[in-house]
């Protein structure tokens, strides 16, 4: 999903807006890094939500197919839908996603 954001002003950067309702009260709920060496099966998954950090070696999520990722967790307080901000790391390149969970938060 195309990523939407509001004007940019230097210092602060641009607000993200959700995809469903154009609101830009979106607040984080869970942080997941994912580490790993280039095609590698098996890496660290770092998990914090709820004021608590968990690890495994799990990369079943990982944004990305082949190296690093990272997934911001998050909700809106518009229309309550459940969002995932994602950086991936593949081939050199940086990648940023925003996909909508089809959930609401609770």
């Amino acid at each position: 999903m195309q990523l939407k954001f509001a004007d940019y002003n230097e210092g602060e950067g641009a607000e993200l807006l959700c995809p469903r309702c154009m609101f830009n009260y979106l607040h984080h709920y869970q942080i997941d890094i994912f580490e790993r060496g280039e095609d590698a099966a098996t890496g660290l998954h770092v998990q914090v939500v709820d004021g608590s950090c968990t690890t495994d070696t799990l990369l079943r999520d990982n944004p990305s197919s082949r190296r690093h990722g990272l997934t911001v967790g998050l909700w809106c307080e518009g229309c309550r839908a459940r969002l995932l901000l994602t950086i991936a790391q593949h081939k050199g390149v940086t990648l940023v996603d925003l996909i909508d969970t089809g959930e609401d938060f609770e």
